[in-house]
């Protein structure tokens, strides 16, 4: 996002990591999640495209697959690969002390929709 009003400052941060750009996984790429409830964590992508049922009615589709441990209340918080923007924390199974997999959106998929571009 870029700001035109000179007086406001915003940090394009995850942490002391500085987001530059947005990509699009690749299965293998190496990635970091952070969420407000069990901080960060590491992995893998380990898939492209995937449906999750989680309930109720909710399936969503064209998600990140990874190996990454996530908790309820990691949800919506970023994932990134070095200094690039790959998606948003959307849900899994598992936990942080055993492991798990978790479901991410594609981030350029939000930037399109909503017609933003990080810098």
């Amino acid at each position: 996002m870029r700001y035109t009003n000179t007086s406001v400052t915003k940090s394009g941060t995850v942490g002391s990591v500085d987001i530059t750009s947005a990509a699009n996984a690749t299965v293998g790429m190496s990635v970091t999640r952070r969420g407000s409830t069990t901080g960060i964590h590491g992995g893998t992508v380990t898939g492209l495209n995937a449906t999750v049922n989680y309930g109720g009615g909710d399936i969503v589709s064209g998600l990140i697959q990874t190996n990454v441990c996530a908790e309820p209340g990691d949800s919506g918080g970023p994932l990134y690969s070095g200094s690039k923007a790959i998606g948003l924390t959307s849900g899994g199974s598992g936990n942080c002390s055993s492991g798990g997999t978790t479901f991410f959106q594609p981030v350029t998929e939000a930037l399109s929709a909503y017609g933003v571009n990080v810098y």
